[in-house]
């Protein structure tokens, strides 16, 4: 059996989802650069990118809601709902936000080092 809740609330909650959240960015990083690849982006990857940073956040949100997770906080598992709304629009416009941001990066950074350092890939 797993940890209690209890076991797992605040800081050593947080810092266990920061790590399983980092593991699934480096996962989703590569997706992009598949998804790059499959669409045949050769340029303006910063587009690319916040397309496909929409499209991870209208594929994460219901996974968000089917997920048991944990909140570090209060210990209660799930109830977060569809790309964390019961948690409020702040977390929803963050979540939305932090999605477009990834995806944003994700394709300048990946444009950048594609091109051994280029912006004219990027950009």
């Amino acid at each position: 059996m797993g940890p209690e809740p209890d076991e797992i609330r605040g800081g050593a909650g947080y810092v266990a989802g920061f790590l399983f959240h980092q593991a699934i960015a480096v996962f989703a990083a590569i997706l992009y650069v598949v998804f790059f690849d499959l669409v045949g982006a050769d340029d303006n990857l910063w587009l690319w990118g916040l397309i496909g940073g929409l499209i991870h956040y209208m594929v994460a949100g219901p996974v968000v809601a089917m997920i048991p997770s944990l909140d570090p906080a209060t210990g209660t598992v799930g109830g977060q709902g569809f790309a964390y709304k019961n948690y409020g629009l702040l977390d929803v416009t963050m979540s939305f936000m932090g999605h477009l941001i990834f995806g944003l990066s994700t394709g300048i950074l990946y444009g950048l080092l594609h091109s051994m350092g280029g912006s004219s890939v990027a950009f």
